[in-house]
């Protein structure tokens, strides 16, 4: 069963007649740095609820900080390490933990990490998400998308992403026909819409223009979006992403000074960015610049840079501020970037407030950028 408090208001009675109900032996929980303490919540009502069930938590920001989150948490059981998939079903199958690769839990007294589970090679080998155990109708009546995988990894560095270190650097692609197998079944669900989730979908051209054929091929009438790098794009394949669907590109563009882009390693330039949103606009598929202010070397210069330049893009624009996420290499080198990290409640870690300042400016001058 799944409960999804992201679109259900979180009631701790309706959890204790699901549980009263069901009788789990386990329960998950995955979050984000900023709803871990929420997820934390939800465990430890769990706990108090059925102490016999195992809790178990994952994702990114628990992957990187297991001593503290077992610290932290002390009803929480298994911390589960990067994917998850078939650590789950290790643990759900009765392995003792000890043998069970990708998680930490408590031993002793003290905080015991197994190793490091290996990725998984074959993604086809994984069956589609069982989007029937989730509230549909509620998706549904606030018109919103179902996300989509078509690959996992990125063999960029970018310094504030925890994306490579999550998925691996090697990126691992399904096939197109069992994806677009997927989007025939939630488009039979009901969804109008699909969103490709992957950290780089526009990476392997290749890999793109053969699902454009599959759906293509099946006559599918949908609309859908994508996220992609500024140098990762050409007019042939945004043309051919439109002509089956594509209506919205998210580029992940940052700064617009070029010792930023170089400080958090995204090898790109300002003249990426152009061509891309204008390549875009040819294509006539929607844009989004998205920025993030704040980052190592921001200045006040920089910054009236950066929003001058976003205007001259005159295309939509979302301004962020940095979340030093733990794991990353921007959090692990704050002090040698000139990054002052302003708190660690990660309730604030929702990159719409400014939580870190460097030599340059103040948390207010960013949220005043963000503002203006």
């Amino acid at each position: 069963r799944v409960q999804d408090f992201l679109v259900e208001e979180y009631d701790k009675k309706k959890l204790a007649r699901e549980i009263a109900e069901f009788s789990p032996q386990i329960v998950g929980a995955t979050s984000v740095t900023m709803n871990y303490p929420i997820a934390l919540q939800i465990l430890k009502d769990c706990k108090e609820l059925s102490a016999s069930t195992i809790t178990v938590i994952g994702g990114p920001h628990v992957s990187f900080t297991v001593e503290e989150t077992l610290k932290e948490g002390p009803w929480i059981d298994i911390v589960v390490r990067g994917e998850g998939e078939c650590t789950l079903l290790e643990l759900a199958s009765g392995q003792k933990p000890d043998d069970i690769d990708g998680i930490g839990f408590r031993k002793d007294g003290a905080c015991y990490l197994t190793p490091p589970r290996r990725l998984i090679k074959d993604l086809d080998s994984l069956p589609p998400p069982a989007r029937y155990l989730f509230p549909i109708p509620r998706y549904l009546a606030i018109r919103e998308k179902t996300g989509l995988s078509t690959s996992r990894g990125c063999p960029f560095d970018c310094i504030f992403c925890l994306g490579h270190r999550m998925t691996g650097r090697k990126v691992r692609l399904r096939h197109p026909k069992l994806i677009v197998d997927e989007i025939e079944e939630t488009l039979g669900q009901g969804f109008r819409g699909i969103n490709i989730v992957d950290d780089l979908f526009t990476l392997n051209h290749r890999h793109v223009l053969a699902i454009c054929d599959e759906m293509e091929s099946r006559h599918l009438k949908f609309q859908w979006t994508a996220f992609a790098r500024v140098d990762t794009v050409s007019r042939e394949l945004l043309l051919r992403m439109k002509e089956v669907g594509c209506d919205f590109l998210c580029y992940g563009v940052e700064s617009a000074d070029q010792g930023i882009l170089d400080t958090i390693k995204k090898k790109t330039t300002p003249q990426h960015i152009r061509q891309a949103v204008n390549l875009a606009k040819e294509a006539g598929i929607g844009g989004l610049a998205s920025f993030i202010l704040g980052l190592p070397g921001e200045t006040a210069e920089t910054l009236q840079h950066t929003l001058s330049f976003a205007r001259e893009l005159d295309t939509p624009c979302a301004f962020h501020l940095l979340a030093p996420f733990p794991g990353t290499e921007l959090r692990n080198r704050a002090e040698q970037l000139g990054l002052r990290i302003l708190t660690n409640d990660w309730l604030r870690y929702s990159a719409n407030e400014a939580i870190t300042e460097t030599a340059g400016v103040t948390a207010r001058m960013l949220n005043e950028a963000v503002y203006e």
